[in-house]
């Protein structure tokens, strides 16, 4: 018994480990809202927190998703390819890539997407398995949400149209912009929680989600 529990002790430790990075993840969501608009000098904290998280959620989901393939029998080539999916997304999410490159960072989603692509191709009898067994895992309904978030709400609330028939009136500047912001915020802490959803499995030994 003794021994048993020895066992499953690192097992619990991964669950409270990664309840606890979903709650903390709920509570960066929100931080940006204590943050003031705009400082003296002219830097919209705000807007650049909720930028910077985006990223960080992005980036630790990518991380967790590698550092899970080691752990994915199997899977490990759709584990990869997930990673690399959350890297397209950070590339991008960063406004300030453009700066440091002689080229358009859009560029760099060419080898990003290839890489992708040949992990699912060279892999069909997984990737459709992880399909069917990911299309049952709660895990699916947070990517769903954050998909349909960034594409379609982010998109809609995030228009002037909408809010110039919403208050009939004058639109407060960069209102839209905000909204959509916050949304796509959203959806990446969604992604994380659905990352976690996956990996979780891997932590108690299985590889069949």
């Amino acid at each position: 018994m003794a021994l048993s529990l020895e066992k499953d002790r690192p097992n619990w430790l991964g669950t409270l480990a990664s309840s606890a990075l979903v709650g903390l993840g709920s509570v960066l969501v929100l931080f940006p809202a204590w943050l003031p608009r705009a400082s003296a000098s002219g830097l919209d904290l705000e807007n650049s927190a909720v930028e910077l998280l985006q990223l960080a959620l992005l980036l630790v989901s990518m991380a967790i998703l590698l550092a899970a393939a080691a752990h994915a029998g199997r899977f490990r080539p759709i584990y990869q390819a997930l990673g690399l999916g959350c890297l397209a997304a950070t590339i991008g999410e960063v406004p300030w890539l453009d700066d440091f490159l002689p080229f358009d960072k859009d560029w760099l989603l060419v080898p990003t997407l290839g890489a992708i692509g040949y992990l699912f191709i060279k892999n069909p009898r997984e990737t459709l398995r992880f399909i069917g067994l990911s299309a049952r895992h709660p895990a699916s309904g947070f990517i769903a949400a954050a998909l349909i978030l960034i594409y379609v709400f982010a998109n809609f609330i995030g228009s002037r149209a909408f809010w110039e028939a919403s208050l009939e009136g004058e639109v407060p500047p960069g209102l839209p912009q905000i909204c959509s912001a916050y949304l796509e915020l959203l959806a990446c802490y969604f992604i994380f929680v659905g990352v976690i959803g996956f990996t979780l499995p891997l932590r108690r030994g299985k590889d069949n989600l």
